[in-house]
């Protein structure tokens, strides 16, 4: 892949994640073309709309033209379509995901024998509860940064190009290898959802209008859309369960020092975790 000036770009998926990219594009891309599928011909048109060269296409087939091409659809399809986009007759453009379970779209994709040279895996680490593109920001795409995650397949020129673009865009490019991005997502957003999900389920029985506040902030997480999570818990499951089995012996570990008569090491353990999220929250 020689020099790009990215003056077409495609995108497929018109949600939370792609509206944010268009929007992203409208502010620092504006002569760019956009051209954008989505399932949703509503969602698309919607999304297209707030590009100033944004135009919605019926098929994948309109984007062979483009310089690169975002696929931002739901985990469980993002393969499929990068796969249909890789074979694509006489296009050359750059591919890039946003899926948050990488292993599995890069076996996927892998498993299909396409050539994914110009595939460059990646993921922004934004979101929100709210899915749709009523709730886009250009904003989602560089509050925090965008990780890509290329494998032994992908060509250096595709990674060198994605890079690129992304950073015109704003973003913050940090490099991953697969796993380690699973591994940390799985910790960090899958596992947290996960328990959100249980938190919710077991509040049932009891008084909505007296659950506190505590509750109801780490349960919220469970108002994200059921099917975006049950694919992304199905797509990084081996991680999940990983992360899942140190936090069950985290959890019986600090129940059973409440348990203890004397509370020092109760506390210091708990004592350890403030200071860990106060570090956190210093380092943002």
């Amino acid at each position: 892949m020689s020099g790009i000036d990215f003056k077409k770009i495609g995108l497929v998926g018109a949600g939370l994640i792609g509206g944010s990219i268009a929007a992203r594009l409208a502010r620092t891309l504006p002569d760019t073309v956009l051209l954008l599928h989505d399932a949703s011909p509503g969602n698309a048109a919607y999304v297209a709309e707030r590009h100033p060269r944004g135009k919605r296409v019926s098929g994948i087939d309109a984007l062979a033209a483009c310089d690169a091409i975002f696929v931002a659809t739901p985990v469980a399809t993002i393969a499929e379509q990068v796969v249909a986009l890789l074979a694509q007759p006489g296009s050359r453009a750059l591919v890039i995901d946003t899926g948050s379970a990488k292993q599995a779209i890069i076996a996927a994709v892998a498993a299909s024998g396409a050539d994914a040279g110009r595939f460059v895996p990646g993921h922004p680490l934004a979101g929100g509860i709210s899915a749709g593109p009523g709730r886009a920001s250009g904003d989602i795409v560089t509050t925090r940064p965008f990780v890509l995650t290329p494998t032994e397949r992908t060509d250096p020129d595709a990674l060198a190009h994605a890079k690129t673009l992304l950073e015109w865009l704003g973003a913050e490019v940090v490099e991953m290898a697969p796993d380690a991005h699973d591994r940390l997502l799985a910790l960090g957003s899958h596992l947290p959802h996960l328990i959100a999900y249980a938190l919710a389920g077991l509040g049932t029985e009891e008084p909505g209008d007296l659950l506190p506040a505590s509750y109801r902030g780490i349960a919220a997480f469970a108002g994200s859309d059921a099917q975006m999570w049950s694919d992304i818990f199905r797509a990084n499951t081996a991680e999940l369960k990983s992360v899942l089995a140190d936090f069950k012996k985290r959890l019986d570990l600090i129940a059973a020092m409440a348990d203890e008569p004397v509370p020092g090491i109760l506390l210091e353990t708990l004592s350890d975790a403030k200071a860990r999220v106060d570090a956190l929250e210093n380092e943002e």
